[in-house]
C-alpha cells in the first residue's frame, strides 16, 4: 500500500468540515489503520467540535459555508447574524428574554418560567441549532458559553446572558418583549 503524501493528507484535512459525521468517522478509522497521526488528530478535533451534533454532508457543507462567512467577526456580530437568520424557536425566545431581563437567574427559577423538563437541552440548542455560525468560535469551549455566563459558586447554577448576547439580541429586536 502506498502512503498518502503530505499534500493528500492536508487536502483530506481541509475537506473534513464539509463532510458528514459518519464519513469523518470512517476517515478516522482508515487514518488510524495507516498510522496517519495528523489526519487522526484532525478527525478527532472535528468530531470533538461537533460534539453530539451528527451532520449530513449537506448540513456540514452549509455549516462550513456559514462559518467561513462569519469567521473573524466579533462575537456580538456573530450572535446577531445567527439569531437574525435563524430566529429563536418560541421556547428559546422565552429563555433568552427571561435571562436578559433577569441576570443571575438560577436554573430552578428558569425551569419554573420555562415550565418543562428539557431546559438543559433547550439551553444547549441555542448554539447547537446555529452550529455553523458559532463554529469558528467554538474551539475548546462549551457551546452555550458563547451566549451565557455561569456562576456555579451558589447552591444552584446561575445564568446571565453575556453582554455581547444582550447587545446583539437587542439590536435585532428579540428582547423587545422581555418579561
Amino acid at each position: 500500500m502506498i502512503s498518502p503524501s503530505s499534500k493528500q493528507i492536508q487536502a483530506a484535512i481541509g475537506r473534513l468540515p464539509q463532510q458528514a459525521s459518519a464519513a469523518i468517522k470512517q476517515v478516522l478509522i482508515n487514518a488510524r489503520g495507516q498510522n496517519l497521526t495528523t489526519l487522526v488528530e484532525a478527525c478527532d478535533a472535528e468530531l470533538k467540535l461537533r460534539g453530539t451534533l451528527v451532520l449530513t454532508a449537506d448540513a456540514a457543507a452549509q455549516a462550513a459555508e456559514i462559518g467561513t462567512r462569519v469567521a473573524g467577526k466579533p462575537l456580538q456580530e456573530v450572535i446577531a447574524t445567527a439569531f437574525a437568520e435563524l430566529p429563536p424557536q418560541p421556547d428559546e425566545a422565552v429563555i433568552l428574554r427571561w435571562l436578559a431581563a433577569h441576570p443571575g437567574t438560577s436554573f430552578e427559577e428558569l425551569k419554573k418560567i420555562y415550565g418543562k423538563g428539557d431546559l438543559s437541552l433547550v439551553i444547549g440548542h441555542l448554539v447547537y441549532r446555529r452550529f455553523g455560525y458559532f463554529r469558528p468560535l467554538l474551539m475548546g469551549r462549551t457551546q452555550s458559553d458563547l451566549l451565557l455566563e455561569r456562576d456555579s459558586t451558589a447552591k444552584s447554577v446561575r445564568y446571565t446572558l453575556r453582554p455581547e448576547a444582550v447587545a446583539a439580541l437587542g439590536e435585532i429586536g428579540l428582547l423587545a418583549a422581555a418579561p
